[in-house]
């Protein structure tokens, strides 16, 4: 995203197309509060991935904190996922598909302490794979191998919902990782994000 007040004081916001629902989910507070200098100021501070000062941002009030996280927190997540799918070549490391069916995961959750958005804390993987991966159904091992969690495998099998593992597995094994060596799964996000997911291989 990006902001620019124009001549008449009303706020035009520039998204791509991969922004354009949070752009509608949020467009009535980013035009109201984005009028205001300091705002607008911390917004455009957020779009280009500088972290406003915190003091800044608590001097605001509740909504317009929101405002400017919000859009740090968009801007962030859509960088992450432009990063990831680049190095992978918009296919997924298991798979191979490409057909715009690929997310970017992260190896170490979100919410987990040390997660960050950088690329060697990604993945690129297709809808069905990140679901399983963020379920700790699948996980990463060090050597690059997506392998399956069997402890939650067998829990499926107890509540009878296995089916199709056969299928599922067949793809699993060395993934297919980005051609540049810095931009391939860190050994460290992988070991804590298994740690984080309480995988034992």
């Amino acid at each position: 995203m990006s902001f620019h007040r124009k001549s008449n004081e009303e706020i035009a916001v520039g998204i791509r197309p991969d922004m354009f629902m949070a752009y509608c989910l949020n467009a009535s507070l980013l035009h109201r509060y984005g009028r205001e200098a300091g705002v607008l100021r911390l917004l455009n501070q957020a779009t280009r991935l500088q972290q406003p000062a915190p003091e800044e941002v608590e001097a605001l009030t509740t909504k317009r904190q929101r405002v400017v996280q919000e859009v740090s927190r968009l801007t962030r997540l859509a960088s992450f996922r432009q990063q990831v799918l680049f190095a992978y070549g918009n296919r997924c490391a298991v798979t191979r598909v490409q057909l715009r069916l690929v997310d970017a995961a992260h190896i170490l959750p979100v919410g987990a302490e040390g997660s960050a958005d950088h690329v060697r804390n990604g993945i690129a993987l297709s809808p069905t794979y990140h679901r399983a991966f963020d379920a700790g159904l699948i996980y990463l091992d060090e050597r690059h191998d997506m392998r399956v969690n069997e402890g939650q495998l067998q829990v499926l099998e107890q509540m009878n919902l296995a089916g199709g593992s056969d299928a599922f597995r067949a793809p699993l094994g060395q993934i297919f990782p980005p051609p540049d060596p810095n931009q391939r799964p860190s050994q460290d996000f992988i070991r804590r994000a298994n740690r984080f997911r309480q995988i034992t291989p």
